[in-house]
């Protein structure tokens, strides 16, 4: 699943608007647009931004060791 798509489908569980997430992610109406649609490519501190108040955290999987153990 796209990060973008993550972002939205936990923003509209929790009943949010981008505008409210803008606003207290500090993070642009038209970033977050972007990310969302999948047009934009953010940086680690964007997406930490935006993930913090809805309550998420940015995973990194080595997909190396993923295949490994199988």
């Amino acid at each position: 699943m796209e990060i973008g798509s993550v972002i939205r489908s936990r923003r509209q569980s929790l009943r949010s608007t981008q505008n409210a997430l803008a606003e207290i992610s500090g993070v642009s109406v038209r970033m977050i647009k972007a990310i969302e649609g999948g047009y934009a490519n953010p940086s680690v501190k964007t997406l930490t931004k935006i993930l913090t108040p809805l309550g998420l955290q940015l995973q990194i999987v080595d997909k190396e060791d993923e295949t490994t153990k199988e």
